[in-house]
């Protein structure tokens, strides 16, 4: 079996379709879940999959090498970015209005009380809904940690943060989802 890497360099050296090909159902699964948590809906994730593999392909050429997985999330990521921007749903929680508060500040409270509360475990859905409430940093190191599977060194280089700060966002994310899903 080839290694990612070589895939990737026979697809932008040969035209090899069938590498591009192979690159793909290798990462599918993956880079799907990945999408899917990071936008609103199946259909943007799917959409954002396809426009990540066009990316791929004009930007084979500048492949270097490495590890495939990471620089396959990275475009993923900004595809996600990119569409969350277009649909106007990408705000900096740090962006302060007249008063000098933060959007963060500002969100509504909308977990729900201890009576709405379902006592058995989450569902998927519930999980999705979680994730895509964590705050930008914390969701991304989350995603790119467990679906992207990247250590927390890469992410923090990927992300262009110092590695602790990676480690307290995942820290972040999972205590806000620990709280957000009642477990």
């Amino acid at each position: 079996m080839e290694e990612d890497s070589e895939l990737l360099f026979a697809y932008s050296r040969r035209g090899d379709v069938e590498s591009l090909s192979a690159l793909v159902r290798r990462h599918a699964v993956w880079m799907q879940a990945f999408l899917r948590a990071l936008l609103p809906t199946a259909a943007d994730a799917e959409d954002a999959f396809q426009e990540t593999w066009v990316r791929v392909v004009k930007s084979a050429g500048k492949y270097r090498g490495g590890k495939v997985k990471p620089y396959l999330a990275v475009i993923a990521r900004s595809v996600a970015i990119d569409r969350l921007r277009q649909m106007g749903r990408l705000v900096s929680l740090d962006a302060e209005d007249g008063e000098g508060a933060s959007a963060a500040e500002r969100l509504p409270d909308e977990s729900p009380s201890p009576d709405e509360r379902f006592e058995s475990k989450a569902t998927a859905e519930d999980v999705r809904e979680a994730v895509r409430a964590l705050p930008e940093g914390p969701r991304q190191v989350l995603l790119m940690r467990i679906e992207g599977e990247l250590s927390f060194k890469e992410i923090a280089s990927e992300l262009g943060v110092p590695l602790g700060t990676a480690l307290t966002w995942m820290r972040v994310a999972t205590l806000k989802l620990k709280k957000m899903l009642g477990d």
